[in-house]
């Protein structure tokens, strides 16, 4: 399998009161609901504890999103289901992903990757109840391609918003 070739209506099924991605559950939530989240926890908990929660939620959802696709498809090779996350994150509304570069050594589970997050909901819903930062705020998104590439590699991988 190579991970462009990942369609939403093949990972997918809809059901009365259930959405299945290959025996996983999901929920189709708004992003509002979140960004609602934030504010809230940002003014009872302050900035570096929501981004840790964030954060993690992020994390966890990128595991388990790669320990379906592991489960799901025969890839082509490590590279392409690494590849596959970004993907995910294009088919699942979250943004739209561009992969700058990557490199991986498959023997090691180095990775160097570089990506831009292009309308992303976790900014957009941000800057629409907190207004604009003077951080990055896609700790949702940073989260997810840590957790799913260190799930990948089976080594601690992060990734780091810069701008």
């Amino acid at each position: 399998m190579n991970a462009s070739q990942l369609m939403l209506d093949e990972l997918i099924q809809f059901s009365d009161g259930w959405i299945d991605l290959h025996g996983r559950r999901l929920v189709l939530h708004s992003m509002h609901a979140f960004a609602q989240l934030r504010k809230d926890l940002l003014e009872t908990v302050g900035a570096v504890e929501s981004r840790r929660i964030f954060t993690r939620f992020g994390y966890f959802w990128g595991q388990a999103d790669a320990a379906a696709m592991k489960r799901v498809f025969k890839w082509d090779s490590p590279l392409e289901w690494l590849k596959a996350g970004p993907r995910l994150h294009t088919l699942q509304g979250v943004a739209r992903v561009e992969t700058k570069s990557l490199k991986l050594d498959v023997m090691t589970g180095s990775i160097r990757m570089e990506v831009i997050w292009r309308d992303s909901g976790e900014a957009e819903e941000h800057l629409g109840v907190l207004g604009v930062s003077k951080e990055p705020v896609c700790w949702m998104l940073e989260g997810y391609a840590s957790g799913y590439a260190s799930f990948c590699t089976g080594q601690e991988v992060f990734f780091i918003e810069r701008k």
